[in-house]
C-alpha cells in the first residue's frame, strides 16, 4: 500500500487553550515543520479573543485555512464549545483529526462524535485534575471525555515518559502512546555569557496555584540571608500585578515584568544565573528546557515528570520543594561557583539539542502519523 503523500488534517482547538504558552508553541512549531507532509486546517471557537487572535495570526502567516466558530458555554466543561464544529466535521474532508488538551471536554467530545474513520491524533498535555481549580462535576466530565479520546485515538503524543506510562492503561493499544517532547529552537535560543549576576528567574502564570510562587518567595527570603545581592525577576501572565502577594521585606529584590515579548524573554534567560520553578506539577516545563539551552541552571521541585525529562543534564538541580533553607543553600552554592556552573550547563547543550530540537521532533511526529494512517487504512479495508 502506498504511503500518504500529504495528509489532509483538521486541528481542532479551543480558544480556552493558552496558545501563548508551551501548548501553543508546540502546536505552531510542529505544524509549521510538517506543512510539506500535512495539509493542515485549524478550527477554533471565538470564545476567548486572545487565544483566537494568536491562532488567526499564525494561520495568516503560514497560509493555513482557519475556521472560526461561534463559541458557547457547555455545562460542566472548562472549555468553550463550538456551535459550528459539527457541520465542519461532517464535511468529512480530512484524513486526520488532531485533538488537543485533556481538559477540552466540550471540544474533544464533538470531534470524537464526528471522527468517523479518520485517523485521530491526541496531544493531552495531561496533568492531574487536582492541579486545576474545578468542581467535582467538571472533573468527572473531563475525565470521561479524556478516556473516550484515549480509547479512540490512533496515536497519543505524550510530553514525558511519565505521561506515556500513566496513560497507556487507557489506550486500546499501549504502543499507540508515543513520547514526543516539547522542543526548543536552538538557533534562536543561543547561549548566554558565562559571567552573570546572582539573578534568579521565575517564569509562570501566577493565576495557576500549582506554580507555587509562595515557595519561590520563601526560598528568596532564605537566599537573601546568604546573598544580599541576589535578585529575582518574575515574568509571565499577571506577574506584573502581583505586588500584593510579595512581603514588603522582599520587594526591593524583585522585579515584576509581566508578559513580555519573545526577544525580552530570551534576554532574561541569558542574563540569569538560575531559573527557579518549584511547582506542584509540570506536564513538561518549557522554561526548564529554554533555560538549559541558554546555559542557565534550573532549580526544580522533585517530581517524576521533570526528573524523567531533565535528570541527565547537569544544569538541572532537583530540590526539596518544601525546604526553603536547603534550596536556598543549593542556589547560593551554584552562584558561588560562578562561571563554572554556567560552563557545566553549556557543556550539555549538544545532548540537549539532540533530544529537543524541533526538526527532529517533527520527523518523529510524522513517522507516528503516517504509521497511524497505514494502520487505520488497513483496519478499514479488512473490516
Amino acid at each position: 500500500m502506498a504511503g500518504p503523500e500529504r495528509l489532509r488534517a483538521l486541528y481542532v482547538l479551543s480558544s480556552s487553550n493558552q496558545l501563548y504558552s508551551g501548548i501553543g508553541r508546540n502546536l505552531f512549531e510542529l505544524s509549521a515543520r510538517l506543512e510539506g507532509r500535512v495539509a493542515y486546517e485549524f478550527a477554533i471557537d471565538d470564545g476567548d479573543g486572545r487565544n483566537r487572535k494568536l491562532a488567526e495570526e499564525y494561520c495568516e502567516r503560514r497560509g493555513i485555512p482557519l475556521h472560526v466558530g461561534r463559541g458557547m458555554r457547555v455545562r460542566d466543561c472548562l472549555d468553550f464549545g463550538n456551535r459550528d464544529l459539527p457541520a465542519l466535521l461532517m464535511r468529512g474532508e480530512w484524513d486526520l483529526i488532531e485533538c488537543l488538551s485533556w481538559a477540552n471536554a466540550a471540544t474533544n467530545a464533538t470531534a470524537l462524535d464526528h471522527a468517523d474513520d479518520a485517523v485521530v491524533a491526541y496531544t493531552p498535555h495531561f496533568q492531574p485534575s487536582w492541579t486545576v481549580p474545578m468542581s467535582a462535576r467538571e472533573a468527572a466530565r473531563i475525565e470521561r471525555v479524556h478516556r473516550a479520546v484515549l480509547a479512540r485515538a490512533d496515536v497519543v503524543f505524550c510530553d514525558s515518559p511519565w505521561e506515556r506510562d500513566h496513560l497507556r492503561a487507557d489506550v486500546a493499544d499501549p504502543e499507540r502512546c508515543a513520547f514526543l517532547a516539547v522542543g526548543c529552537t536552538f538557533d534562536d535560543d543561543r547561549p548566554g555569557p558565562v559571567e552573570r549576576a546572582p539573578t534568579l528567574l521565575f517564569i509562570g502564570d501566577l493565576a495557576e496555584p500549582r506554580k507555587r510562587f509562595d515557595r519561590v518567595l520563601d526560598v528568596l527570603a532564605k537566599l537573601l540571608e546568604r546573598r544580599p545581592d541576589a535578585r529575582l525577576v518574575v515574568i509571565g501572565n499577571r506577574s506584573d500585578s502581583a505586588p500584593g502577594v510579595i512581603p514588603r521585606s522582599l520587594r526591593a529584590a524583585i522585579e515584576l515584568r509581566g508578559f513580555v515579548p519573545e526577544d525580552e524573554l530570551r534576554r532574561a534567560y541569558a542574563e540569569s544565573h538560575g531559573l527557579i520553578l518549584l511547582s506542584d506539577f509540570e506536564a513538561f516545563g518549557v522554561p526548564i528546557l529554554e533555560a538549559l539551552a541558554r546555559g542557565t541552571p534550573a532549580f526544580l521541585s522533585e517530581q517524576p515528570t521533570t526528573r524523567g525529562l531533565f535528570a541527565r543534564y547537569r544544569g538541572a538541580h532537583f530540590c526539596p520543594p518544601d525546604d526553603p533553607e536547603a534550596t536556598a543553600a543549593h542556589i547560593a552554592h551554584t552562584f558561588a561557583r560562578g562561571r563554572d556552573a554556567i560552563a557545566e550547563c553549556l557543556d550539555d547543550r549538544p545532548a540537549l539539542r539532540a533530544s529537543f530540537d524541533w526538526d527532529g521532533l517533527a520527523l518523529l511526529k510524522w513517522q507516528a502519523l503516517s504509521s497511524a494512517w497505514f494502520w487505520r487504512r488497513s483496519w478499514s479495508w479488512s473490516a
